[in-house]
């Protein structure tokens, strides 16, 4: 009786690491997005100045080289105007992979900045930081959307 029960036991653990094991490395058709670095959280000024994000995807048609959305949200307590909060960017075409990385460059004055007239304090007046949380999305050439990553906060001295 024992050893039926244990060849039993053993038979389900077989299965059921089996299933893990054969579903662990199958990608699906929508892309798959993953921040996996990101160079800081605060930007100084100035035009050498940027955020670097580099992430990792998978997409099991490897056709991922389209577009990458990107939208910022301004966090700081005082709202005001901000510009180009929403923008979409070509990812270069590049050999089918089912999975690799992206890095992207986002420069200070092109993609960073945030708000159109910051609020100032201090005498002489100094600019409020822009603190912002940026998402992505990916998209495939089947139009197929990844879910969206976020990242920390990030500063960016104005």
């Amino acid at each position: 009786m024992k050893l039926v029960i244990k060849k039993a036991f053993l038979a389900v653990v077989s299965i059921v690491v089996l299933a893990v094991a054969c579903s662990k490395d199958k990608f699906e058709t929508k892309p798959s997005l993953k921040i996996k670095s990101i160079n800081g959280n605060l930007i100084p000024p100035g035009q050498n100045s940027g955020l670097v994000v580099t992430f990792e995807f998978t997409d099991k048609e490897g056709d991922v080289d389209d577009t990458l959305y990107v939208k910022k949200i301004r966090i700081n307590q005082r709202q005001v105007a901000t510009l180009r909060d929403s923008f979409k960017l070509k990812v270069p075409d590049f050999p089918h992979n089912t999975s690799g990385e992206i890095k992207l460059y986002m420069d200070y004055q092109n993609y960073l900045i945030s708000a159109i007239s910051p609020p100032t304090t201090g005498n002489p007046p100094v600019a409020e930081p822009d603190t912002l949380m940026i998402r992505f999305a990916l998209k495939d050439k089947a139009n197929n959307i990844s879910d969206t990553v976020q990242t920390g906060p990030i500063v960016v001295i104005r």
